[in-house]
């Protein structure tokens, strides 16, 4: 049995006005978690500067593994709500989201 990739499966089955939205809403989504992910980044390497703290010592404020640290300094962190409240707690911030 062959096996068909998405595109295939979904050309037949959607229109390419369906694809095409299907696409917009996919680019649109990660645009937004990409700028979550700046700013939580921002934030977190601001404060280590006001701090004047190294990664280590961030790593141990945060109680996250190395690795979720340095995907959190980088900007690269897919990070829950819950994980984001901790991280505004730790920076002694209010977290706001605008949608615009």
């Amino acid at each position: 049995m062959k096996l068909k990739n998405f595109d295939d499966y979904a050309n037949k089955r959607l229109s390419k006005t369906e694809i095409a939205e299907i696409k917009k809403r996919a680019e649109v989504e990660y645009q937004a978690l990409k700028l979550l992910q700046q700013d939580v980044s921002k934030a977190v390497n601001k404060y280590m500067v006001s701090e004047q703290i190294g990664f280590n010592e961030l790593v141990r404020r945060l109680g996250v593994s190395t690795a979720q640290a340095v995907k959190i300094q980088k900007g690269e962190a897919n990070l829950t709500l819950a994980s984001l409240a901790h991280i505004a707690a730790l920076l002694q911030k209010r977290p706001h989201l605008v949608f615009k």
